[in-house]
């Protein structure tokens, strides 16, 4: 080990050989002034509490979770929270699992919030086709109907429904309708049933001294659908059933008294489209 001494004229020396060269090249430091520093430990100094600070989370009893800030809540009635893209969604208490306030997580992509189909009282809306041979008198009679029920939480949802559909007459049905999501969020595939009665809205006609007396008929649909979430509260559902109805009536003759009974049985492919608000 060299003294003290020595190691500094060593030191000395060397800065003397440097400068001496005229091909050596002196290198400084990029930071001239601490001002560079300062900006760097100012713009650290104010991300840190950023990663730190607090974002509520809404946990859902459907599993959904929605993250941001809470702007009101109702005790016993409603949340109100915006969420990290800016939108603004309002949830009943019930449909709330519980409520936190956690640090956000900066090193994971947050990424937007499910939909998802909630459970409670729904409605659906719907037109139709009934599509048939062309040979038959009715090709593809229209329908519309509404549904009004209760979805679960697991997916099963039971209801019932009404409306008009244009047959040989005009026939209203009553009937049960039962359904069962398969799986997925805001795209969701099902299965459907649905069965009852048709009555119809006007029981007698007279045409050209032919008086005719109409009955209803029973009616069954098995079939699939997929309903899509496209906004809070609304989805479009489609749907496609095998569909079976079937109807009668009566034709009298005025100038003879001959009375003649017929019965017309629907064995068609429905398509319907709709939309679905819970």
């Amino acid at each position: 080990m060299l003294p003290v001494a020595s190691a500094r004229n060593l030191f000395l020396q060397g800065i003397i050989l440097t400068e001496n060269k005229p091909n050596m090249k002196s290198y400084k430091s990029s930071f001239k002034h601490p001002f560079y520093l300062l900006i760097v430990v100012a713009l650290f100094s104010t991300w840190l509490p950023l990663m730190a600070q607090d974002v509520d989370h809404v946990y859902l009893k459907t599993g959904s979770i929605v993250r941001g800030k809470i702007l009101e809540i109702v005790p016993e009635d409603y949340v109100k929270i915006e969420d990290l893209s800016g939108n603004v969604w309002n949830y009943k208490i019930s449909e709330v699992e519980k409520i936190t306030s956690e640090p956000y997580a900066t090193g994971k992509k947050v990424q937007n919030e499910s939909l998802g189909f909630d459970p409670g009282f729904v409605n659906m809306t719907s037109i139709g086709f009934l599509v048939g041979s062309a040979n038959s008198e009715q090709v593809a009679p229209f329908s519309l109907l509404m549904v009004n029920g209760y979805r679960t939480s697991s997916g099963l949802f039971a209801g019932i429904g009404t409306g008009i559909e244009f047959l040989s007459t005009n026939y209203m049905p009553f009937f049960l309708d039962l359904r069962y999501d398969l799986f997925g969020e805001d795209v969701v595939p099902y299965l459907v049933a649905k069965g009852g009665y048709s009555v119809p809205l006007k029981a007698e006609d007279t045409s050209y001294d032919i008086d005719y007396t109409y009955s209803g008929g029973p009616m069954l649909g098995v079939g699939v659908g997929l309903k899509i979430k496209t906004r809070h509260q609304f989805a479009w559902d489609i749907s496609l059933f095998y569909r079976y109805q079937e109807t009668s009536y009566k034709e009298k003759y005025n100038w003879n008294s001959q009375e003649y009974e017929y019965t017309d049985v629907f064995n068609r492919i429905e398509i319907r489209l709709g939309f679905y608000i819970d």
